[in-house]
């Protein structure tokens, strides 16, 4: 018995310095237990670039009658294979043709006409603007209209405005975020994530409507000064 007691005695000093250490570290504040969240901000920035349109991008449209759908669906065909043959033999570029269409004539009592059709097909194609003269060989082939006429940049062109716009983004949102922290106390210590959407590209200028060809060809000279503009968001999550 007198030797555990003596053992006791020795080890009750270091008991109540344990008991110390215990109650000292359960009462510190929370922030001295835990590492602090790291401080983040997250801004966007916005860039803006433009681009001249160098290309005319048109849509024809032919069509036919015929009392058979095989008559009707030859005719258009040979008519629209005389037109791309045109084009690709100038300046035009990316040729284009839906698929033909046919349609039953109604009767005025709106039941089928069995033979009558109505075939339709459109073409698209590009050629540089100021080759839109490209036109008139066109219509020499005895196209019906002139769906659209739209004034485009290239894919190259569009493709380096984007990359001017991104860097533009990029800057902006790095402005605001100085700022911000400056006027705040705090310091950029690093981005951490970078976000870009996709550009939003301005719709091609068109060529107004009118009646004929000729008052287009009259009213619309090689478009010198046209663009396209591209706008990109870029969103930085900052660490300060």
């Amino acid at each position: 018995m007198q030797p555990l007691t003596k053992l006791m005695q020795r080890l009750l000093p270091w008991a109540f310095a344990a008991l110390i250490v215990i109650t000292l570290g359960s009462s510190l504040p929370a922030a001295a237990q835990t590492s602090s969240t790291p401080r983040t901000l997250v801004i966007s920035g916005h860039g803006r670039a433009q681009t001249p349109t160098s290309l005319a991008q048109i849509s024809l449209g032919i069509s036919n009658k015929g009392d058979s759908a095989k008559g009707t669906y030859t005719k258009l065909n040979k008519r629209s294979s005389a037109v791309v043959k045109v084009l690709k033999s100038g300046k035009a570029k990316v040729v284009k043709t839906s698929n033909i269409n046919l349609t039953v004539q109604s009767k005025r009592d709106g039941t089928p006409q069995q033979d009558g059709y109505d075939g339709y097909q459109n073409i698209e194609f590009q050629v540089p603007a100021a080759a839109i003269g490209v036109l008139d060989d066109a219509i020499a082939t005895d196209i019906d209209r002139i769906n659209n006429i739209q004034y485009v940049a290239s894919q190259e062109s569009i493709s380096a405005a984007r990359n001017t716009a991104l860097e533009s983004a990029i800057a902006d949102a790095q402005a605001q975020a100085k700022v911000a922290l400056d006027k705040l106390g705090f310091t950029t210590q690093e981005i951490v994530d970078i976000n870009v959407d996709d550009p939003r590209i301005q719709s091609p200028q068109t060529a107004p409507k009118t009646d004929s060809y000729s008052s287009w060809s009259e009213n619309i000279p090689a478009i010198d000064g046209g663009e396209q503009t591209v706008d990109v968001t870029v969103t930085l999550k900052i660490r300060y």
